[in-house]
């Protein structure tokens, strides 16, 4: 098994789904543009580039179906 690289966060404002490198403690979000610290409590790590950006796919589709109920 890899070592975690990256780390899917969501962001505290609008809630959208992104990724970051695992060392990054700050995070700037494309939707609202805010800049948010990151809260390594609330993070899902992944092995790859690859990985969190399928992870940030699944979560924001997630949500969209959620809202929408």
């Amino acid at each position: 098994m890899s070592e975690k690289e990256f780390i899917v966060i969501r962001c505290q404002r609008c809630g959208k789904y992104t990724y970051a490198k695992l060392k990054q403690k700050t995070r700037f979000c494309s939707r609202c543009e805010k800049q948010f610290t990151i809260n390594p409590l609330e993070v899902i790590y992944a092995e790859s580039h690859k990985k969190a950006n399928i992870l940030v796919k699944y979560k924001n589709e997630e949500e969209m179906k959620k809202n929408k109920k």
